[in-house]
């Protein structure tokens, strides 16, 4: 099979010829994992090892990013550098939150200004989703990858409305300011639903919502609060995909137990990153398993960094027997973190494609 069909078929539980791959990688394991292989390109990564999916993220502009500055790596978006403190950067990105990042070390900052502790909302400048960018670059990548399951990324809720306000803020506003909280989900969720619908118009095969609302032994917040003021939005977009014929899936690191049979309910099809730290992929797919397809369960924070290449290929074919046939997509739970073993992912792949083929 192409990996388009590969995929979709593995999404609405029919037998595929293989467990589809999926992958996602920080830049540096991803450049030692090229030198490794000798390979030039991302593209002829992914070809490499067999993965059958490709990303498409939508453009934002406007908001807290000046024009004609260098675009750097914001926590969730494009930001630029506003200063230093000793070694320190202090960045901004298009939300106007503000992270100080550390020297010579990889994607590790801390949020040190929440725009809405300092601007009234009504004064708040939204960013705006760039239409004529945004379908541009889902056209062209719809037509690079044609044979490949084709997934579209939407701007975080949850997370960006926690990072507006800051942490603790934003769950005391649950309870002392929920109208406030209300309006500034309402905000982002304008912006994630014109992004979700221009990308199902172009034809992406799934939109993926990452939106982590679990902790490692727990939720972020009450089921009871998440039901009320993220379940409705979450919703909506399930409904808005499902009207295009595009799944969703839904991403949360952690434990979110509780919170999954609603996921079922409102039709979110695909879920993410079943982290094995926090809930057992076995005992989730014998619930929900003729109802959701799990995506992920190979943990970045202790199996690929810390497990040796015969563990990685012993718990890649467990996954397989007792996940598959169908109704699982094996990844990485999150992006490969630096420090981890290139054989150790190599080993991951290589064993997905040797016990992976679904006899018939």
């Amino acid at each position: 099979m192409k990996p388009r069909e590969r995929c979709l078929r593995a999404i609405q539980h029919e037998i595929p010829d293989r467990i589809p791959l999926d992958f996602k990688c920080r830049p540096e394991p991803l450049e030692e994992l090229m030198k490794s292989l000798n390979l030039s390109t991302l593209e002829e990564l992914l070809r490499a090892l067999q993965v059958d999916f490709r990303y498409v993220e939508p453009v934002l502009k406007g908001g807290y990013l000046p024009k004609d500055v260098e675009v750097k790596e914001g926590p969730y978006a494009p930001a630029y550098t506003i200063g230093f403190r000793n070694d320190y950067e202090i960045r901004r990105d298009i939300w106007g939150i503000e992270s100080v990042w550390a020297p010579k070390r990889t994607y590790t900052y801390t949020y040190v200004r929440h725009p809405l502790q300092h601007i009234p909302l009504e004064e708040y400048r939204w960013p705006e989703v760039d239409v004529e960018a945004t379908t541009l670059i889902v056209k062209r990548a719809r037509e690079e990858h044609e044979d490949y399951c084709l997934v579209g990324v939407l701007t975080h809720l949850w997370e960006i409305a926690w990072q507006l306000l800051g942490f603790d803020e934003a769950l005391k506003a649950m309870i002392r300011n929920p109208s406030l909280l209300e309006r500034v989900l309402d905000g982002i969720d304008r912006i994630r639903l014109l992004e979700a619908k221009i990308m199902c118009e172009l034809g992406v095969d799934v939109i993926y919502d990452g939106d982590d609302v679990g902790m490692q032994k727990g939720m972020m917040m009450s089921p009871r609060m998440w039901r009320r003021f993220l379940k409705p939005r979450y919703e909506r977009l399930a409904r808005l995909c499902h009207k295009y014929g595009v799944f969703l899936m839904f991403h949360s690191d952690g434990w979110i137990e509780p919170i999954i049979p609603d996921l079922v309910e409102i039709g979110v099809d695909i879920l993410d990153p079943v982290q094995p730290e926090c809930m057992n992929p076995y005992e989730i797919k014998e619930e929900y398993g003729d109802r959701l397809t799990l995506h992920g369960t190979i943990s970045v924070q202790t199996t690929l960094p810390f497990g040796t290449p015969a563990e990685i290929e012993h718990l890649v074919k467990e996954r397989i027997e007792k996940l598959g046939p169908t109704g699982f997509i094996l990844a990485p739970t999150h992006a490969i973190q630096p420090d981890t073993p290139v054989e150790n992912i190599i080993a991951m792949y290589r064993a997905a494609m040797k016990y992976g083929t679904i006899k018939r």
